[in-house]
Parts: C-alpha cells; sequence; structure tokens
C-alpha cells in the first residue's frame, strides 16, 4: 500500500525514469519508486511535469496536486478510471437510500464531535466543555437536523483556541491558515481513496453543494479533522505566519503519524482507506454499525 506524500518544493521537472519518479533539480536528480507514493505535492510555479508521467500516475492511483502561488493545493489530478468496476460501484452509490445517508451522517457527525472532545481532553482543557461536547455528540439526530454539528464547534474552537478565536476560512491568522492549509490537505488525500474505490466523489450524504465536486471527500473528512486541529494547536499562534517548514511538517505528519482505527494503529492514510471501505460496506448493506473510524486515536 502506497504511504508517502511526496512535498515538491523546488524542482525544474518531474519526469518518469522506470517505474520510479524523477525529481529534477539542476543537477541533482532524486528517484522515489512509484509503488511508495500516494501524493504529490508540487509547492512551486516553476515546475515542468511530462505527459508520460502523468499517464503512470494514473496507473498507479496517485493523486498529484499543484499549489497556487500563495502556496495553498489549487488543482488535483485525479484518474477518473481509478477502479476496474467504476459503473457498478457508481450504480450502487446512486441507489444509496436517503434514509440511509441520514443514519450515516448522524453517525459520521457523532464521532467527530466525540472526536473534538478527545482532543480537548488529551489537551486538559475545561472539563465543562469537554462533558458538553459529549451532550452534543450524544443529542445528534437524523441527518442532523438539530445542527449539534454547529453548535459544537462554536464551543470546540473558542475552548481551543481560546475565548476571542473565530473560526474563519478566508482569514490569514496563523490558526486558520494552519487549519486551512491541513483540512486541504486532508481533503485531497480522502478526494483521492474516495475516486479510486470508484465512487462519485460529488455524490454527497451530508455535503449537497451543486458547486462542489468533492462532496464525499468533504463528508469523509469530517472525523479526521480534530487530527489537523490537535497540530496546528501545538504549532501555530494566532500571530503567527504559516511558513514553508510549518507546511512541511503538516505534509510529514499526514504521511507518518498513527492513530488508532479499528483497535489498531494505523498511519492517516491506511486510516482514510479502511473508513473509506467500511463506508462503502455500510452503505450498501443498510448498517452503519460497519462503518470503521478513528476515536480517542490522537497522535501527535
Amino acid at each position: 500500500m502506497s504511504w508517502r506524500v511526496v512535498y515538491i518544493e523546488k524542482s525544474d521537472y518531474l519526469r518518469l525514469y522506470l517505474d520510479n519518479l524523477k525529481v529534477i533539480r539542476e543537477d541533482t536528480e532524486i528517484l522515489i519508486p512509484l509503488t511508495d507514493i500516494h501524493t504529490i505535492i508540487v509547492d512551486n510555479q516553476q515546475t515542468v511535469v511530462t505527459a508520460r508521467l502523468l499517464n503512470k500516475l494514473a496507473d498507479y492511483h496517485i493523486l498529484l496536486i499543484f499549489c497556487d502561488e500563495k502556496h495553498l493545493p489549487n488543482i488535483y489530478a485525479l484518474s477518473p478510471h481509478s477502479h476496474h468496476q467504476s459503473s457498478r460501484v457508481l450504480e450502487r452509490q446512486v441507489k444509496w437510500s436517503t434514509e440511509m445517508k441520514g443514519l450515516m451522517w448522524q453517525k459520521i457527525i457523532q464521532i467527530k464531535i466525540a472526536n473534538q472532545a478527545s482532543v480537548l481532553a488529551h489537551l486538559r482543557k475545561d472539563s465543562t466543555s469537554i462533558e458538553a461536547m459529549h451532550r452534543y455528540s450524544d443529542d445528534v439526530n437524523f441527518s442532523d437536523q438539530t445542527n449539534r454539528e454547529g453548535h459544537a464547534a462554536k464551543l470546540y474552537f473558542k475552548t481551543l483556541f481560546g475565548s476571542s478565536f473565530t473560526r474563519d476560512r478566508d482569514s490569514f491568522d496563523g490558526i486558520n491558515s494552519g487549519l486551512n492549509y491541513g483540512y486541504i490537505v486532508l481533503r485531497s488525500t480522502v478526494a483521492r481513496t474516495i475516486v479510486a474505490s470508484g465512487l462519485q466523489p460529488s455524490f454527497g450524504i451530508g455535503h449537497y453543494n451543486q458547486y462542489n465536486a468533492f462532496n464525499l471527500a468533504d463528508d469523509l473528512i469530517e472525523p479526521f479533522r480534530p487530527v489537523i486541529d490537535l497540530w496546528i494547536s501545538i504549532m501555530c499562534q494566532e500571530d503567527t505566519y504559516l511558513d514553508l517548514k510549518t507546511k512541511q511538517k503538516i505534509v510529514h505528519l499526514i504521511s507518518n503519524n498513527k492513530l488508532l482505527i479499528g483497535n489498531q494503529k494505523q498511519t492517516i492514510l491506511n486510516a482514510i482507506e479502511i473508513l473509506v471501505q467500511s463506508f462503502i460496506k455500510g452503505m450498501n448493506e443498510n448498517n452503519t454499525e460497519l462503518l470503521v473510524y478513528p476515536a480517542n486515536g490522537i497522535s501527535l
């Protein structure tokens, strides 16, 4: 199973050499076996990628991400033919019932809030807030119609980052920038796994934005977001700048750190694969109990 997220800060060319990624920078060449690679992030505006490499990346189901001038992931290169039975998988996906979608979304939000509470407990935050988070998790109803997720988020972020903190996706302060970057990289790896499994990523169960090509990725990332929150609470401050070193560390953590899922320690990339496959099985068999998810598996 692929396990490496390759971060390209400076490179003149990315080429294919046999079944290896060749990274060329001036007189330096580095070879990385494609079998090891899960995702490649190109974070500069000068790198040239050859067509032969792009086609081979598709064969290996490797996600290629290009960052914009602000160093944020902007373009995802994914093969639409990543699964040998994609039409069969899609046929099942479009038949998922509204009831099953609502029940699975209820479970996913319960898991997310419980994991947020776990982060607060790990950092020894206010016990009253932690107890309230667990109540929010217990109170999530069908399809989260009463928006326990939103109410929990307000309490969670202020407990985690301070009463003056506001979660703003368009803000460039150190904490919001760190969260945005971590979520985007994590979202892209979830999207890669979804596509490789033959699912249509725009068909969500909790997210339904018609302009969003990755609604399902935004659904399935939810149980993993608290891990990013924990790292950012340790690495970033509101008045700091999200520098290259911190971005590289986030990528490294996503590639190498482990969390608890299904009573086993797994890398985050493996955990995403486990969750996606169990999600498909649960949806196809109308049983939310088949979902295998990260719980209380906080890892630094």
